[in-house]
């Protein structure tokens, strides 16, 4: 096997990349720790390392850590050996471990693995030692593995710093294959594995799987690890604040005056509440959006790349559209006749004719499409650009994308809602924050530090308050929209994600997706006022009629 790596010079006394060597890259075979790459025709006008690191057939660095370096004294060498401090070839760069990590774990835990300080751990410098970690009831490399298949949820401490999250469950979004391949590139290219490291396989991954397994489960197993336990605080004391189990003084149908429905992801179903029916065969129920009429639900599949459209007085599946490998958010005009579904590893937005149950077009919109709202008159249609830190604009009766407005300091838009007067979108982004974007200057007008992690976001009934949920924390922000301050954190369980109120504002409703359960706030009171358990895992979004 032969691996490229590109070679770039560092200055001794600065330490810093001064200049890359005229051939930027070179073939070398695989080998292992102790051994060398020998770099030829070497000219240094000072003294400086020379540090060799992985990079792609063009000689673009991938990986965060040097594979190896030297010191070199300024002349002119013909030859210069540089011992190589790790493996060189236990995963390649464009590997599909190293594509998944891309896609879906570094806009959290950042691309070269340092993790966002006080809200995303690092896994450079991290995940190796818990690998090599011995346990009472599991060791290091199954814990990791546990970890990505059922989620992690409570307090743990890395380099002395604690981290309050919610890490959700990928083991419905990524199949064992694919976590075994991430797991990989974890231990080979952004962090250095213990010498007596074997790669993960499918079938390994599979044998691990346990659907009795919660993320409190795995942080208690994380307890168990020696060296690392002893650091990990207790969950029960993660949060102090946290709503009390007996929320449940307003009555169900109260709190549910109209049907809602909860896209229940692990599920692989949407319930619907106050009565508390599931309609399953609903692969990966994810997004979901309500007609304008209530006759009519658009559910995306987020592992199916499918969409599905249920006539909710049956749950009868009428159509099944495969939009794309992964569909995100799901939208339906103020019309009713058209729906939009996002294929966001496609840069597509589908457009569906919900009368004919059929898929009409397909927009190429730009990176990384999320999701969508439209304007009040269906006339356009924002849609986040998740991978390209953008709002892109369609024209709904010409079917073309005509505008693209940048969100400079918010590089990943996720989800997003319009105020009532058409004027400003409200944005959430995938790490932390919110922000509110004025269309007519075409700027972002405040930023707001919100919980961690991705969150849905909604512009209440009556344009008072903005609310956004954070599936890595346990707190619903809600934000005064016209003091462009924030009223009030409400703490209201693990993992909340998908928010909507109901269509009088006087309640708003969060998908706790590590506790399978809606949390019910009094927009009066802020406080939590009952917590309903749904049928099945995850619930991820919700579909109120009256607040699209």
């Amino acid at each position: 096997m032969m691996i490229r790596h590109s070679l770039t010079v560092a200055t001794l006394t600065l330490g810093l990349v001064a200049s890359a060597l005229a051939a930027p890259s070179l073939e070398v075979a695989e080998q292992a720790p102790g051994s060398t790459v020998t770099v030829e025709a070497v000219s240094l006008a000072e003294d400086a390392f020379l540090v060799v690191h992985a990079s792609d057939g063009e000689g673009n660095i991938v990986a965060p850590a040097s594979i190896g370096h030297v010191a070199v004294d300024a002349g002119d060498h013909d030859t210069v050996a540089v011992p190589l401090a790790r493996e060189v070839a236990a995963a390649e760069p464009d590997s599909p471990g190293a594509r998944i990590y891309a896609e879906q774990c570094a806009a959290c835990h950042r691309p070269n693995g340092e993790g966002v300080s006080g809200a995303f751990p690092p896994h450079r410098g991290h995940v190796g030692a818990l690998y090599a970690a011995e346990g009472d009831e599991i060791d290091g490399r199954d814990y990791l593995a546990r970890v990505l298949l059922h989620g992690l949820t409570g307090p743990i401490v890395v380099d002395g710093e604690r981290y309050d999250g919610n890490m959700p469950a990928w083991g419905e979004a990524l199949g064992e294959a694919q976590i075994a391949e991430v797991l990989n590139y974890l231990l080979t290219e952004i962090d250095a594995a213990p010498e007596a490291f074997r790669p993960y396989t499918a079938e390994e991954v599979e044998a691990l799987r346990d659907p009795a397994l919660s993320g409190r489960d795995v942080h208690r197993l994380r307890q168990g690890l020696e060296g690392i336990g002893a650091a990990t605080p207790d969950a029960a004391a993660a949060s102090d604040a946290a709503p009390v189990e007996a929320a449940a003084s307003l009555a169900r149908e109260a709190a549910f005056p109209a049907p809602a429905y909860v896209a229940v992801q692990h599920g692989n179903a949407v319930q619907a509440l106050p009565g508390g029916q599931a309609w399953t065969d609903v692969p990966g129920a994810h997004y979901d959006a309500l007609s304008p009429d209530g006759t009519r639900l658009l559910v995306s599949g987020f592992k199916s790349g499918d969409v599905y459209l249920l006539d909710t007085r049956s749950g009868e599946r009428l159509a099944t559209l495969p939009v794309g490998e992964v569909a995100q958010g799901v939208k339906i005009s103020p019309d009713g006749r058209l729906g939009l579904a996002m294929a966001q590893k496609q840069g597509v937005v589908a457009v569906i004719d919900l009368a004919a149950g059929e898929l009409i077009e397909r927009l190429n919109v730009g990176a990384g499409p999320h999701n969508a709202v439209f304007s009040a008159d269906g006339e356009r249609a924002y849609v986040t650009l998740q991978g390209g830190g953008a709002i892109a604009v369609i024209d709904m009766a010409t079917l073309a994308k005509v505008d693209e407005i940048p969100t400079p300091g918010l590089e990943t838009p996720h989800n997003l809602d319009l105020s009532a007067d058409g004027r400003r979108l409200w944005i959430r982004d995938f790490v932390g924050q919110a922000a509110v974007l004025d269309l007519e200057r075409r700027a972002l007008v405040e930023t707001f530090a919100v919980g961690n992690g991705h969150g849905g976001i909604d512009v209440l009934p009556g344009g008072r308050y903005v609310a956004t949920g954070a599936i890595a924390d346990s707190v619903v922000t809600v934000i005064d929209a016209q003091a462009l301050e924030v009223a009030a954190t409400v703490e209201v369980g693990t993992g909340p994600h998908g928010v909507r109120a109901s269509q009088d504002g006087r309640y708003l409703y969060a998908t706790l997706t590590a506790d399978d359960a809606i949390a019910v706030i009094d927009t009066e009171t802020m406080t939590v006022v009952r917590r309903e358990l749904v049928a099945g895992a995850f619930p991820f979004w919700i579909a109120v009629p009256g607040n699209p």
